[in-house]
């Protein structure tokens, strides 16, 4: 399950970089505050380190420094409850005005939002916790 889950957030990773990318070249992202582009940048950063500790920790390999990725782990709880904040407040804005299937919907999304943010911090937390014994 893990080199799945490790292969498919890898692929999302890759798509969500081109996406804003694509987004940078042509100019939406121009109206974007300073803040805006820290929560963004922040976000590329996290998600490549995430990436790469999902990778590792499903394929059992080891990414030097080790020493790392204990404190990335703890970084990564971090960053996915604020993730998931943010989920948690975007469904409660668009719940209020909807109803019937609208809000199944909107209940799937953040769900599965909510998953992808726990299961990506649980690998990379469980990793950290493998290479700090080695590390040792």
């Amino acid at each position: 399950m893990w080199k799945i889950f490790a292969v498919l957030y890898s692929l999302a990773f890759a798509f969500g970089l081109v996406f804003v990318g694509y987004l940078v070249a042509i100019d939406a992202l121009v109206g974007l505050t300073s803040l805006g582009w820290i929560v963004i940048s922040a976000s590329m950063v996290m998600a490549l380190g995430t990436t790469i500790g999902l990778v590792a920790y499903a394929f059992n390999l080891n990414v030097p420094p080790l020493a790392l990725w204990r404190p990335f782990s703890w970084l990564a709880v971090v960053w996915a409850l604020f993730a998931s904040y943010t989920s948690f407040t975007k469904f409660l804005s668009m719940a209020a005005g909807s109803s019937g299937n609208d809000l199944i919907t909107n209940v799937l999304w953040l769900s599965l939002a909510l998953a992808i943010n726990y299961f990506s911090w649980l690998g990379v937390w469980r990793y950290g916790r493998r290479v700090s014994i080695i590390a040792n």
